[in-house]
């Protein structure tokens, strides 16, 4: 038996016997782990959160529905004003569910109805998404997936480099779908450094 130092406390050590490997242990042992290389490679590959985390159909279909809430931003004139809106979201999953649409209805005061439809969707990994005008008429953002949980709540947080108040900054969504309610919040921020600002956040109830 070969014999093998531990240590017991500060300043302490013992050396105790342990039986060798034989030679058929060792070549098991080594066939072992090549075959969890080439059946489960992601299990190496990927880490625990990253195997749990929700696959891009389920997040699309998450947010299809009707909500009904506010958006509440902040003014860019006047940084310590915040306005609310009444808002309504319809999100419609594709028939592949390889996206949804979400048209937006913001109640802008009296007899002014203001209505946009955006494009959401993330690739099959899930590690970018694409979201924009669902018109085409301006280039859609392309935001990197910086966490995605599981449901109760679903969280996709993704991150992109753009502009914000004419200024490059760093945005940052977070969409979060529970039971019955959705929010997505926007941040920015202008360095690397700097402290996240909030922009404007979503805050809706399922209604269908």
């Amino acid at each position: 038996m070969a014999p093998i130092q531990t240590f017991g406390g500060v300043g302490q050590s013992n050396w105790v016997d342990v039986p060798p490997l034989h030679f058929s242990e060792l070549h098991m042992t080594r066939a072992l782990l090549i075959a969890i290389t080439v059946l489960f490679p992601s299990a190496l590959a990927c880490p625990l959160n990253a195997q749990a985390a929700p696959r891009a159909k389920v997040v699309h279909t998450a947010l299809a529905g009707d909500w009904t809430g506010t958006l509440r931003y902040r003014d860019y004139q006047d940084s310590t004003r915040f306005v609310s809106l009444p808002t309504l979201i319809t999100g419609t999953a594709a028939a592949d569910s390889s996206s949804v649409r979400l048209a937006f209805t913001y109640d802008d005061g009296p007899g002014k109805t203001v209505r946009s439809t955006d494009t959401f969707a993330l690739d099959g990994a899930a590690q970018v998404l694409t979201w924009g005008p669902a018109d085409g008429k301006r280039a859609p953002s392309r935001f990197a997936v910086q966490s995605l949980r599981g449901d109760k709540p679903l969280m996709l947080v993704v991150e992109t480099d753009g502009e914000d108040d004419d200024r490059k900054a760093r945005i940052r969504e977070t969409i979060t779908v529970g039971t019955g309610e959705l929010r997505i919040l926007k941040e920015v921020r202008f360095a690397a450094d700097a402290p996240w600002l909030f922009r404007h956040e979503y805050r809706l109830t399922r209604t269908r």
